[in-house]
């Protein structure tokens, strides 16, 4: 019965599993096999094996904080989190924080794509990887030092996402402008996934110039949006129909 039912779950989904995938479905089911409702028992809340009158919300959460593997350091998950960038922008740094982008290394580890396949496709040359599509490549390094550059600042950047994360948050001391320095670097980790994905998969042609202009201008959308900011940087002021550089 219970290999009836996988083997439903797995036919189910709008495309064919991957065998990784089944193994995850499999592994699902036995969770649920495992722990299923008992007619002998009787129904009620526990928690940490004792009843509880109402939802237990709080302890729920700092649990399950606590037994992340690895844990968010609170400094990373203000990153990671951070209410001012849209929830797709979220997903993505969140990904890209537990280094679990699709990008060529993993498909080429999960035998989805060749080796031959797997390259970056900014600078067509390095194996892509977390780190090298968000933060080593010529085409992101050379994205974050405009960013930099755009806010008058100059500092060498690390490689991993919670070191790069940290030293961006320490490079801005004026409190008025930390949520829309914050709000920059979601937005830059986004931007070069989906400008990647446009590449991967429209054969788009990118230049560093445009995708610079594209990506300031939805730093100030999103500040719009999302923070009611009409100021952005010190030296920039964004309107609805113009972007216009201060001199």
């Amino acid at each position: 019965m219970e290999t009836q039912f996988v083997s439903g779950m797995i036919d189910e989904w709008c495309r064919r599993l991957y065998d990784w995938e089944i193994e995850e479905v499999r592994a699902m089911q036995t969770i649920i096999d495992q722990n299923g409702p008992k007619r002998e028992l009787q129904s009620g809340l526990m928690w940490n094996n004792k009843e509880m009158a109402s939802y237990p919300t709080n302890g729920i959460f700092s649990t399950l904080y606590e037994s992340l593997t690895p844990p968010i350091p609170k400094s990373i998950a203000s990153v990671v989190w951070q209410k001012y960038i849209p929830p797709r922008a979220q997903l993505t740094v969140w990904l890209a924080y537990k280094e679990k982008l699709k990008t060529g290394d993993f498909l080429v580890e999960k035998g989805i794509i060749s080796p031959q396949n797997a390259g970056c496709p900014f600078c067509r040359t390095e194996l892509e990887t977390n780190s090298h599509i968000l933060f080593t490549c010529r085409f992101a390094w050379s994205t974050w030092m405009e960013m930099l550059k755009w806010w008058n600042l100059a500092a060498p950047l690390h490689k991993s996402f919670s070191d790069f994360s940290l030293q961006w948050l320490g490079l801005i001391s004026e409190r008025k402008y930390k949520d829309i320095w914050l709000l920059s670097l979601g937005c830059v980790i986004w931007s070069l996934w989906y400008e990647r994905n446009k590449i991967k998969f429209e054969n788009k042609i990118v230049s560093l110039e445009n995708f610079v202009m594209s990506l300031k201008l939805r730093i100030g959308t999103w500040a719009k949006e999302m923070m009611g900011y009409s100021g952005c940087a010190p030296n920039v002021i964004f309107n609805a129909d113009s972007f216009i550089l201060r001199p």
